[in-house]
């Protein structure tokens, strides 16, 4: 019981040294404290004087705005011909993938890209998903032989989570073989 009247004693005099701008938030200490000390089997008591005493609370800031979601890189161009396509069950480049990964380079200069490796339906998610990263590595590293940094270049692999063609037959699977180029 001393040390409620201690805590009451010393609230008493801080309210009389300080501001009467802080009288509220004293007041809540005071109260927190004189709290501290009741019995667990006491209810708590509101006390209005003190809730109509307390400065009103700010909102929490908003959340900053998310940042727009980049467009596929297309330049007016069709995204089949800015796609990279694969063979089946393949990693490499093809021939037709060369042009196309020259005018992503040109249009990469100076800025982010994160290549998108993408499988057909046929495998298994762990295989699909490794030979979807093992493609972007190949048009990353194509493109950092063109000059473009290697720390500008980001690579994912979605493996067959992300089709375009939703059907399931050898033209589909063909046009879901693919990386996709994001640039930023």
């Amino acid at each position: 019981m001393s040390s409620h009247r201690s805590h009451r004693r010393l609230s008493q005099y801080l309210i009389s040294q300080l501001d009467h701008h802080l009288l509220p938030v004293l007041l809540v200490i005071g109260v927190a404290g004189a709290c501290s000390h009741t019995q667990a089997t006491e209810p708590a008591r509101a006390n209005p004087t003190v809730a109509a005493q307390q400065p009103a609370r700010r909102a929490p800031p908003p959340p900053p705005a998310p940042e727009p979601a980049a467009a596929p890189v297309d330049n007016g161009k069709s995204n089949k011909e800015l796609a990279v396509y694969f063979d089946f069950d393949s990693a490499l480049l093809r021939d037709d993938a060369r042009p196309v990964l020259q005018k992503v380079a040109t249009m990469a200069r100076n800025r982010t890209l994160r290549i998108e490796g993408n499988c057909d339906e046929v495998g298994t998610v762990e295989y699909n998903l490794a030979l979807g990263e093992h493609r972007a590595i190949q048009a990353k590293d194509y493109l950092t032989k063109l000059g473009i940094p290697a720390g500008h270049i980001k690579t994912v692999s979605y493996g067959s989570q992300h089709p375009k063609a939703s059907g399931h037959d050898d033209s589909a699977h063909a046009e879901n073989r693919r990386d996709d180029f994001i640039v930023r």
